[in-house]
């Protein structure tokens, strides 16, 4: 499942184990999420889901629930290309 994916990279970046993770991902419940964090954040899900997501959407991407459905939409096949 993404979210589960999603919270593992989440996880990997701030150094502890998905479990200890808050239920809601956002930089005021999960201590550390700071702007160079962010960034560190952004990579790891590059690298993760083999995408590149453009720096400008960075604000936009400050949430769980937001990088989820970024993933969703970006990762979504197109009806009628076979992929």
């Amino acid at each position: 499942m993404l979210e589960t994916r999603v919270r593992e990279v989440v996880a990997s970046v701030f150094g502890v184990a998905p479990d200890e993770l808050p239920e809601q991902l956002d930089p005021d419940t999960v201590p550390g999420w700071t702007s160079l964090r962010q960034i560190q954040l952004m990579m790891a899900l590059e690298n993760a889901f083999g995408i590149e997501i453009d720096p400008n959407l960075l604000p936009a991407l400050a949430s769980g629930p937001a990088i989820v459905r970024y993933l969703e939409e970006t990762l979504a096949v197109p009806e009628g290309t076979g992929r």
